[in-house]
């Protein structure tokens, strides 16, 4: 399971309005070859707000297993996807 900080984005859940501020995911399949099938979930800490399954497939299925930051990617990919848009920690030089 992984999870990454987003961009906060209002979700309409049990009658209010709630600010979703982390979204996290884990695969729940993978054929090794062509397709990956993630589950997500939109969170506001830890409170679920809305969830799902998305499918990496095709060429980005190839870019992601490529990819030497795998966990990233995919999370990434998944907001893509959401339209979200995730806050990604930058490294500061000393």
């Amino acid at each position: 399971m992984a999870n990454i900080a987003i961009q906060t984005v209002q979700i309409w859940s049990n009658g209010q309005t709630i600010a979703g501020n982390n979204l996290e995911a884990y695969s729940i399949y993978d054929n090794l070859t062509s397709e990956s099938k993630f589950y997500y979930q939109v969170q506001k800490d830890d409170q679920s707000l809305i969830n799902g399954n998305i499918s990496i497939t095709g060429n980005d299925y190839d870019l992601w297993m490529q990819n030497n930051f795998a966990t990233q990617w995919a999370l990434t990919y998944i907001c893509n996807q959401l339209n979200l848009i995730p806050i990604i920690p930058t490294k500061t030089k000393k």
